[in-house]
């Protein structure tokens, strides 16, 4: 963990955060999957935390990036 981070300046785990934000990104996009669903599909259990990462990180709902698309 520490050469991942020294390495990439993230942590794995905000690393791995990244990659399955940008697939419901995809999935938002090209589905027409309801959001729970899709964070099932990306690897979160929760699809509040998802929902929480995902404003986090793109600065909007997946409710709102999809209806923006």
């Amino acid at each position: 963990g520490q050469l991942f981070k020294s390495q990439t300046g993230m942590t794995v785990s905000e690393y791995l955060n990244l990659v399955r934000i940008e697939k419901a990104k995809t999935l938002l996009k090209e589905t027409t999957l309801k959001v729970y669903e899709i964070a099932d599909e990306v690897g979160f259990t929760d699809s509040f935390y998802f929902s929480s990462v995902f404003k986090k990180l793109v600065g909007m709902s997946p409710k709102e990036y999809r209806e923006m698309q």
